[in-house]
């Protein structure tokens, strides 16, 4: 697999709600995007922490993120989960 870099940066993320009574929260997150796979990070870019990756090749849809109706509670409006 290629770990070519092809994009570093940081991108909003809207959480997965994985409990009905939790609220929906968006967070900025490193995104780095590689031929093979696309990861996120916890903290800066200076001193980040891995918190999940996904190979490219496993990826079956995209979907754009809605809020129900509600705007949206960040400043760029495109956010993804």
């Amino acid at each position: 697999m290629s770990s070519e870099l092809l994009l570093e940066e940081t991108l909003i993320k809207r959480s997965q709600q994985k409990k009905r009574t939790s609220p929906l929260n968006y967070k900025e997150r490193l995104f780095v995007l590689t031929k093979s796979s696309l990861t996120y990070y916890d903290g800066r870019a200076e001193k980040k922490f891995r918190k999940y990756s996904i190979e490219l090749s496993r990826i079956k849809c995209v979907e754009i993120v809605k809020n129900g109706g509600d705007p949206i509670p960040c400043q760029n409006k495109y956010p993804f989960q």
